[in-house]
């Protein structure tokens, strides 16, 4: 190995670092522009503090929910159902997608109704669900569900539409059960396409709790944004929606950081 090799060698880590750090700065510069922007035209009574509100306000309302402690209970509604939902959708997505694969009659019967489904807006089976489920966390996993699962299915199928069956048969010619085979083949090549779906399904996950919580919950911070805006009051509104984006960009950090102690091939 030559010495400038091993020099560039050195020196990669360190580019991506720095490339890092300015994409991290870059990025807290622009919001700090926005909300920089956004004050000076409420102070310049450009806008109208009642119907935009003000980083200033809504800073302090944010401060007062987590200080009394009010939006904690809130918050673990929301986030938990979400939870549960990607889990379930991660779940069932998976074995739907392997047994569409398995049995292409089943596929070729099942892909049109569940185009159709796909294609119906979630809040229209809102009301539905709450009238058969009640208020309370089965509905909002249930509809949450209803919108991430067709991504885990299509990916999972995708998946393994891309596996190379030569392999897979290989494995089977030398004596390996099904469980090795999905163990060393199927599964370490499903890992990628199911962390795709998931950076989705976070998204989907919390929309669909959210939803089903402004159509009748009696917790959750879509119940409280739903409050709010009855109420005229968009500082609220605006605190609670500051706490869904952060919980968000939080959730999905803390899954990358799973994924790369779980699986590091994938990223």
């Amino acid at each position: 190995m030559s010495v400038m090799s091993v020099s560039s060698e050195r020196k990669a880590p360190m580019a991506k670092m720095r490339f890092g750090l300015g994409l991290s700065a870059s990025r807290l510069l622009l919001i700090a522009a926005v909300l920089a922007l956004w004050q000076l035209a409420v102070s310049a009574g450009w806008m109208e503090p009642a119907t935009m509100s003000s980083p200033v306000l809504v800073g302090r309302r944010l401060y007062e929910m987590f200080a009394s402690g009010m939006i904690w209970p809130h918050l673990f509604d929301t986030l938990g159902a979400a939870v549960i939902a990607l889990a379930l959708s991660a779940l069932v997505g998976l074995a739907l997608g392997m047994a569409l694969y398995r049995w292409p009659l089943l596929e070729a019967t099942l892909n049109p109704l569940l185009v159709a489904i796909n294609g119906i807006p979630r809040v229209a089976f809102g009301p539905l669900i709450v009238l058969f489920l009640g208020v309370g966390i089965t509905a909002k996993v249930a509809l949450a569900v209803s919108i991430a699962l067709f991504v885990f299915t299509t990916n999972v199928l995708e998946g393994m539409r891309q596996i190379d069956p030569m392999l897979r048969r290989h494995f089977l010619l030398m004596g390996a059960g099904r469980w090795q085979t999905f163990r060393m083949v199927t599964g370490p090549s499903l890992v990628t396409w199911m962390w795709a779906a998931v950076d989705l399904a976070i998204g989907l996950c919390l929309i669909g709790v959210i939803i089903c919580e402004f159509i009748s919950s009696t917790s959750g911070l879509g119940h409280l944004i739903s409050a709010a805006s009855m109420g005229f009051d968009t500082t609220g509104v605006v605190a609670l929606l500051v706490i869904i984006v952060t919980a968000t960009v939080i959730f999905r950090i803390a899954l990358i950081a799973l994924r790369s102690w779980l699986a590091p091939w994938s990223k």
